[in-house]
């Protein structure tokens, strides 16, 4: 059921199973394109899982995009305690292993690739570009989670007991129809049994801890980057997103508001339209030739 997308007619995709940092196992999926012009991975929200971009790899293959994406440790099927992690550079580590594997699957290395990340995701892809070298050719940034839609000194409360009972596990407290407007993906996300419904305190520090490191950097300056910021956005503070894409000059940014969205913008009412959206985006960037890694941003 996890995989399941209510109203998508699904096509096949490759699955396997690589071990990242430490060990732990990470599953992948792969969605090959027949006349790739690009190659992208996606890194998914906290919670759930890779299964729930199915639509997603179907629409970027069919326009000529391969897509990997792969289920965070503590995710799906991949390793790790439930909704936990011990240190935040461990998300960047695999990443990095899943480059790798996008290399191995879509010889990425003679295509333009692209990173996306959605929420959580999106916080591990700007970690990851804070590190050059890296592959790619722009970055598509989903709602991503720069600030969470709580009082600073409730964030800030966490954190500090995150240091001290590192494993206490609290629920996530998100509620489906806080993230789509879409009742069938509210249904699908409710009865979705690798969804995971709480974290560790830890997770949480390690999070909030990169947020602010983040923010102080400022993004990257030399990448085309998109950002896709839902108007009602109730889980994250677009406040924080916006800030740290208009604070980003010198470098091609666009800023996508999408009108009464919520948190989600892949599992959207508009979901087809933003997938179409991303696809151009990428497909733009993709068609002026592949280009060599930024040098590493002034800090």
């Amino acid at each position: 059921m996890g995989g399941s997308q209510p109203g998508v007619v699904m096509i096949p995709s490759r699955t396997g199973v690589v071990l990242g940092s430490g060990g732990t196992p990470l599953k992948w999926r792969f969605w090959q394109a027949s006349s790739p012009r690009a190659a992208a991975l996606l890194v998914h929200g906290l919670g759930e899982h890779s299964g729930r971009y199915d639509h997603v790899g179907a629409g970027l293959a069919e326009a000529g995009i391969h897509l990997l994406a792969f289920d965070l440790r503590g995710h799906g099927g991949s390793g790790g305690p439930r909704g936990d992690v011990e240190a935040f550079s461990l998300y960047l580590d695999d990443v990095k292993r899943m480059e790798e594997v996008l290399a191995e699957e879509a010889g990425a290395a003679t295509l333009p690739s692209f990173l996306l990340g959605h929420s959580l995701g999106g916080l591990i892809a700007l970690g990851r570009l804070r590190a050059p070298p890296f592959p790619y050719s722009g970055a598509v940034l989903s709602a991503p989670w720069l600030a969470t839609a709580l009082p600073a000194v409730v964030c800030r409360f966490g954190a500090w007991l995150g240091r001290g009972l590192p494993r206490v596990r609290v629920p996530l407290g998100l509620r489906p129809e806080a993230l789509t407007r879409d009742p069938a993906m509210v249904r699908a996300r409710r009865l979705d049994p690798d969804i995971q419904r709480s974290l560790t305190l830890r997770m949480f520090r390690e999070a909030f801890q990169a947020q602010g490191e983040i923010m102080r950097w400022g993004g990257p300056h030399r990448l085309p980057l998109l950002f896709l910021v839902p108007q009602a956005d109730g889980v994250v503070k677009s406040a924080a997103t916006l800030a740290l894409a208009r604070g980003i000059v010198g470098g091609e940014v666009k800023v996508e508001i999408l009108e009464q969205g919520r948190h989600e913008p892949f599992h959207d009412l508009d979901r087809q339209l933003v997938i179409g959206l991303v696809v151009r985006w990428i497909l733009e960037r993709a068609g002026v030739g592949r280009r060599e890694t930024p040098p590493p941003d002034p800090k």
